[in-house]
Order: structure tokens, then C-alpha cells, then sequence
């Protein structure tokens, strides 16, 4: 929904919030993306894409404005190598999340310390890579990081990640302020 906002066709969109799960099928989400998950996205003419990267490609492709995801040179792999880590990233933080969603003396300790060096690693490079940020066209890789932070914060508060990382804590200010992030807020469900 952030590329949508940012390539102006939010209001073209229909959203339908939908629950999914590790141990859940959503008869609703299932019957446009098999694998059960979001988000989707259902065009006029049948075809359906699953997923964040597919959705933000084809929203990229419909509007006449500078590109979030360069078509080609050095600018696109740049980019993609950005998107690639922090989508990497996202990927640790959902499963670490479904593990620390188990009683403790069920959960996979390795594993969730495995997922909290790899985090720490991913934020060191992405606060490295964010003092690049003002000279870089905004795009996929800095949306995808700016959701990371979010995400973050959402489910993984004890995380500070703010005091180890401070290009990305300026720059998640900038990104916060934008008003496609400020309409795309995270909302708990869980908390009515």
C-alpha cells in the first residue's frame, strides 16, 4: 500500500483486511492465493499476484513517474540488493515471531538465537547502507526498510534497535513522516 500511495493509485484499490496464520487457512484468501498468504492482489482481468514484490512491481509499471524499481543499470541492483536484504530480514523477524508465539519451554532456542544475530547483523548493514539514503532515489529497498523498523517496533519492542543504529533511527524519522507511511500505519488487530 506504500507504493500504491506513493505512485497515486491508492484510491484505485479495494483493501479487504484479512487474518492469516501459520495454522490458519482463510477460505476467503485461499481461493485467490492457494498458498494462503497476503497480500493479493486481484486485477480486473483475472489474474491474481501474490505477494509484496510482484504487487509493488506491477503498481511500478502502471504509472509515468520516476520508478521505484529501476529498470535496469547499476541504480536497479543497488536497489534490489537493498530490497533483497531487508525483505531477507522481514522473512527472520515473521518466523522468529511464530516461534516466539510458543510456550517457552516449547520453542526452538537456536533458532531464536540464531534469528536475533542475524537481525542484529542485518540492522548493522542497513544502518551502514542508510547513510547512503539522501544521496539514493527513494524505492522498494527503503520502503521494504522502513516497514522493517516498523515491524519492529510492533512486535519486537524489547528490540532497541534506535541506539546501536543511528543513520537508520534519523533516517526512519524522514520515512515516518511521509504521508505514504503515515497512511499505512500498522494496526493491531489483536488490540481492538
Amino acid at each position: 500500500m506504500i507504493v500504491a500511495h506513493e505512485t497515486g493509485q491508492a484510491d484505485e484499490i479495494t483493501t479487504v483486511r484479512s487474518v492469516v496464520g501459520r495454522t490458519i487457512v482463510n477460505p476467503d484468501v485461499v481461493e485467490d492465493s492457494p498458498v494462503g498468504r497476503i497480500p493479493v492482489l486481484a486485477l480486473d482481468d483475472g489474474i491474481v499476484l501474490t505477494g509484496s514484490f510482484a504487487i509493488c512491481d506491477y503498481l511500478d509499471s502502471r504509472h509515468n513517474g520516476r520508478k521505484l524499481i529501476p529498470p535496469r543499470g547499476e541504480s536497479r541492483w543497488r536497489e534490489l540488493e537493498l530490497h533483497g536484504v531487508t525483505d531477507g530480514t522481514l522473512d527472520i523477524l515473521l518466523n522468529w515471531r511464530y516461534e516466539k508465539t510458543k510456550p517457552e519451554a516449547q520453542r526452538w532456542r537456536a533458532f531464536c538465537e540464531s534469528s536475533a544475530a542475524k537481525v542484529k547483523h542485518s540492522l548493522a548493514w542497513l544502518d551502514r547502507r542508510a547513510g547512503d539514503f539522501r544521496d539514493e532515489d527513494y524505492g522498494i529497498g527503503q520502503i521494504t526498510s522502513g516497514i522493517v523498523l516498523d515491524y519492529l517496533d510492533f512486535r519486537f519492542p524489547e528490540i532497541d534497535w534506535r541506539d546501536s543504529n543511528p543513520n537508520l533511527r534519523h533516517w526512519h524519522k524522514i520515512f515516518s513522516a511521509r504521508p505514504s507511511s503515515k497512511a499505512t500505519e500498522i494496526v493491531d488487530d489483536e488490540q481492538g
